[in-house]
């Protein structure tokens, strides 16, 4: 047996979505959520990895041609010997760079043990002779009270140098070199970073004359505008790479300079252009596996220190920099987008809405991208990225929410009575169809019918009034529904009629329970301001046969069942007399 169930569906042009004081406040908890997380950086590894591969899409570029490396390198410990090496041959390259007219040579090594005299002795003759020589320090930590103190050269070295800075490295909290501190304070001494210290003796400028405003260092410089760099939030210098380590500045051999010059001293051709050096800043430090200290960088996972210290002086000396936006100007962009969230969210139509959201996360994402390449300004991007997803997250679900709860109002007054919350008849027989269709496929299971007409209603409205009338109503639906099973199906039929399917239930188990109803609301006192009354129910019972097919053939007769019921005294329940299996012993 086929049953045709009604169809329903929402109004075609229906548009459910979210208030806009609503998807306001939506937005704006994600402002406020995201401008947490921005305050305590919670997301700032997630910003260090888009960081980083923006450093990657920029490219390689070309250095200063000034910034010279030369690398104690494997091949030079294979040709000079297991490190340290003797300082005669450090005095050695001194003397060469100075004769080929080198501009600084800086060690970014650290002397602090004496070794032989007389070669330490040649050492320091070197450095003194040369007056171009800088010298690397390192701040640490000593002693039990944790004081800060500079590691330095032995003072025969230190002493006779043009100039020295720390090379201390920090990385971020995922071990990336990003930024290093300019000046460090130790021992209420100005230490600043050893590139600095050759970039200020280059712009003619002392260390005591640098200031810090505004988020800058302001190093003044001899006959030419200041030169202003940018720092973080924390006062770091962020590092501007300029390329892999070994596509970018001038590599050099130490052991091919030195071999190179005593070549020319003889005579011969050396395999290198000494004339090269003349003019350059040559930074002197380890590459040589197991000696150099490995640093991960934006750009590559293994990156010499000697590479960061020079990379530094390669910013002072182009004067670009990595510009950090600050905190206000990146708080500012999320207000801004929050309000851009707010126009394009109060789009009905889903699709126009998730096209333009994710428009709007391209489109700053382009943005933020082509600043840093073209102009090298650091704007966040995965903070806004998160208040774009998160409110367009929330608010799409609001709406979603809105909508399912609307559908389930416009279902609930397709399918129930307003006035008790029972079904109506309309979706009861529907529901009864689909019933009598599994009837008829599972013949060994039972089927009733229960049918009430509360006894004397029209007198109840006439004397306490319809108000009074409707709660009674509303009582007896209360009643009917609290001793109901899951399955069954309660419903109004009209007026003070009420009719109840009960799956599964033969006629002796519905008269139980349609005795039950009688009893509770005969017990039901009512009150009112004429008097309190109570009142009663009279109720017909039947149980269908898996031959049937015409449920108004089966409410018909239920209906006289409850007509006999009124009929011979109400406050009863009867079973239809014609009821299939009709139990004996079932009036009351």
């Amino acid at each position: 047996m086929k049953v045709s169930l009604p169809k329903f569906s929402l109004p075609a042009k229906l548009k459910i979505a979210s208030s806009d004081k609503t998807r306001g406040a939506i937005i704006l908890g994600a402002l406020i959520l995201t401008l947490a997380l921005y305050h305590w950086d919670i997301l700032k590894r997630f910003e260090y990895v888009t960081y980083d591969y923006r450093c990657i899409l920029r490219g390689d570029r070309a250095p200063d041609p000034r910034v010279v490396v030369i690398e104690i390198s494997d091949d030079s410990v294979t040709k000079i010997g297991r490190w340290p090496w003797e300082r005669s041959w450090h005095a050695t390259l001194v003397k060469i760079l100075e004769k080929l007219e080198a501009r600084a040579v800086i060690f970014d090594v650290i002397f602090s043990e004496p070794s032989d005299p007389a070669k330490d002795a040649v050492f320091s003759q070197a450095i003194q002779e040369s007056n171009r020589v800088y010298l690397a320090e390192v701040a640490e930590t000593q002693g039990q009270a944790g004081e800060t103190a500079m590691l330095k050269s032995l003072p025969e070295f230190s002493g006779h140098a043009k100039g020295g800075g720390h090379i201390n490295l920090e990385a971020d909290v995922d071990g990336v070199m990003r930024r290093i501190s300019p000046i460090k304070l130790v021992a209420r001494r100005r230490v600043p970073q050893l590139s600095l210290a050759v970039a200020l003796d280059e712009f003619g400028t002392g260390l005591d004359e640098v200031t810090v405003r505004k988020n800058e260092l302001i190093i003044p410089v001899k006959n030419a505008l200041p030169v202003k760099v940018p720092l973080d939030a924390s006062g770091n210098f962020i590092i501007n790479w300029v390329g892999r380590w070994k596509g970018t500045f001038a590599h050099f051999s130490y052991f091919d300079v030195v071999s190179a010059y005593a070549a020319s001293e003889k005579g011969e051709s050396p395999l290198i252009d000494l004339g090269f050096f003349k003019g350059k800043f040559c930074y002197v430090g380890t590459s040589a596996a197991g000696l150099f200290d490995i640093r991960p960088t934006s750009l590559e996972p293994a990156y010499p220190a000697v590479g960061v210290n020079l990379t530094v002086l390669n910013n002072l000396l182009e004067k670009k920099f990595i510009k950090p936006l600050g905190q206000t100007e990146n708080q500012l962009i999320l207000v801004v987008i929050a309000f851009a969230l707010f126009w394009i969210l109060r789009i009905s139509n889903f699709f126009r809405a998730a096209g333009f959201t994710a428009a709007l996360a391209a489109l700053y994402q382009g943005l933020v991208i082509g600043s840093f390449i073209l102009f090298s300004v650091w704007v966040q991007l995965v903070y806004v990225l998160f208040l774009i997803f998160t409110a367009y997250f929330f608010v799409t679900l609001y709406n979603q929410l809105s909508v399912t709860i609307e559908r389930a109002k416009l279902v609930k007054l397709a399918t129930r009575d307003s006035l008790t919350g029972l079904y109506n008849i309309g979706h009861f027989k529907m529901l009864m169809a689909a019933e009598l269709a599994t009837l008829a496929i599972r013949r060994d299971r039972a089927l009733s019918v229960i049918m009430g007409d509360v006894d004397n209603f029209k007198h109840t409205n006439d004397t306490y009034g319809h108000l009074t009338g409707d709660s009674v109503l509303r009582e007896v639906a209360s009643v009917v529904k609290s001793n109901c099973r899951t399955m069954d199906v309660p419903a109004r039929y009209g007026g003070e009629e009420f009719i109840l399917m009960l799956p599964g239930a033969d006629a002796g188990e519905a008269f139980k329970v349609a005795d039950k109803i009688r009893v509770l609301l005969n017990q039901k006192v009512f009150f009112n301001e004429k008097g309190d009354f109570k009142t009663s129910i009279s109720i017909g019972v039947t149980e269908v046969s898996v031959e049937e097919k015409d449920l108004e053939t089966i409410i018909a007769r239920a209906d006289r069942a409850l007509y006999e019921a009124k009929q011979t005294g109400k406050n009863k329940v009867v079973i239809a007399s014609d009821s299939p299996r009709r139990p004996s012993g079932t009036v009351s």
